[in-house]
């Protein structure tokens, strides 16, 4: 099988990270409003039913985070795999 082109590799790979990129910046801005909000409203109100509601949301970005830290993770493991290390050959050993 051939290497793939650079260019393939810039359609397939970068280019849609670079979007996923943008998004998780554009959810990162969106998170810093809403703790604003959060600061404020949460001086004024403590309803036991919306803060269940809140953690339940939390709850969910979190298992997401930790599912992206993965994913993120297996990528760079299949782009720099780590050399397989190299255990000497017991049967080679001088005792």
């Amino acid at each position: 099988m051939t290497e793939p082109s650079h260019a393939n590799l810039q359609l397939a790979i970068v280019l849609p990270l670079g979007v996923v990129a943008n998004q998780l910046m554009r959810i990162e801005a969106d998170l810093r409003f809403l703790n604003m909000k959060t600061l404020v409203h949460a001086k004024q109100s403590a309803d036991g039913a919306i803060g269940s509601q809140i953690t339940a949301q939390l709850d969910q970005i979190n298992q997401a985070l930790d599912r992206i830290r993965g994913l993120t993770s297996d990528i760079e493991a299949d782009m720099y795999p780590k050399p397989a290390s190299r255990r000497p050959d017991s049967s080679q050993r001088e005792d």
